[in-house]
C-alpha cells in the first residue's frame, strides 16, 4: 500500500510539473506577426499619416473621426467634439466651453479613429506576454496580455483569420471598471483591411454601449494640427481639413 501511494504521488506531481511548464499558446511574437500580415503588412499600415472615418453611432447621431500620425484624435459629433493632441485630452460642448479630461481619456478616440495601432503594440506596451487561449462566441481566440501599474490589456486574436477581434482594458482607462472595445466586420481598403463596426463596452455600472458603424473612410487627407489641441474658450474651430 505504501509503494501504491509513493507511486500514486510521484505521477501527480509529474503531471503537475507537466502542467506548469506547458505553453500557454503561441508565443506572442507569432501572434503578433500574423495579426499584421493579417491586417495587410507593416509598411501598408505605416504609408498612411492621417485618416478622416464617416461613421453611424447606432441609435444615434452621426460623427467624424480624425486621426494624424502619431497619436492625435479628435471625435466630432453634432453637439460637442473630443480632441487630444498627443499630450492633452478635451471636451467642447455646444454651448462652447472647454473641460479637461483626465489621462486615459484619450484610449477610446484612438482605438477608434485609428483601430491599426495594434500592429504597433510592442511600442505600446513594454510587456506583452502570451496568455492561454480563450473562446468569444464560440470561436477560438489566441490572446495577448500587457501589463500595466495597476491591472492588464488584453487582445483577442481570431485564431482562424489572425484578425483582432476584441480588446479589454483596466487599469488606464479606469482602476475599478473594465473597457471593452469590439472590432468587427473587416474589409479590405487600400491595401489593408480595416473594422468597419466598433463596439465599445464598459462593466461601469449604468454605461452605455456604443455600436459604431463606419460609413466611409479617407486616408492621408491633409489636416490642420491646432484641430487638435484644446480650444480656447469662445474660440471657433471648423472642420478638420486645411
Amino acid at each position: 500500500m505504501g509503494f501504491f501511494c509513493i507511486w500514486m504521488c510521484a505521477l501527480s506531481y509529474v503531471a503537475f510539473a507537466a502542467a506548469a511548464q506547458a505553453p500557454a499558446g503561441r508565443p506572442a511574437e507569432a501572434i503578433l506577426a500574423d495579426y499584421i500580415k493579417a491586417v495587410g503588412g507593416l509598411m501598408a499600415v505605416d504609408k498612411f499619416t492621417s485618416r478622416e472615418t464617416a461613421v453611424d453611432l447606432h441609435r444615434g447621431p452621426k460623427m467624424t473621426l480624425y486621426w494624424q500620425k502619431p497619436n492625435s484624435v479628435l471625435e466630432v459629433g453634432k453637439k460637442e467634439r473630443t480632441g487630444y493632441d498627443g499630450a492633452h485630452c478635451w471636451t467642447l460642448s455646444s454651448k462652447n466651453k472647454v473641460k479637461k479630461l483626465v489621462r486615459g481619456a484619450e484610449l477610446p478616440l484612438e482605438m477608434e479613429a485609428n483601430p491599426l495601432r495594434w500592429v504597433h503594440s510592442k511600442e505600446l506596451y513594454s510587456e506583452l506576454d502570451a496568455a492561454m487561449p480563450e473562446d468569444i462566441d464560440g470561436e477560438k481566440m489566441e490572446v495577448l496580455v500587457a501589463p500595466n501599474n495597476l491591472a492588464s490589456t488584453k487582445l483577442y486574436f481570431d485564431a482562424n483569420t489572425h484578425l483582432l477581434r476584441r480588446v479589454d482594458e483596466k487599469g488606464e482607462i479606469s482602476v475599478y471598471f473594465t473597457n471593452t472595445v469590439e472590432y468587427l466586420d473587416y474589409q479590405d481598403l487600400d491595401g489593408v483591411r480595416l473594422p468597419f463596426r466598433i463596439i465599445h463596452s464598459s462593466t461601469e455600472p449604468n454605461s452605455r454601449t456604443e455600436d459604431l458603424r463606419v460609413k466611409e473612410i479617407t486616408h492621408n487627407v491633409t489636416l490642420r494640427p491646432e484641430i487638435f489641441s484644446k480650444p480656447v474658450p469662445g474660440q471657433v474651430v471648423l472642420g478638420g481639413k486645411r
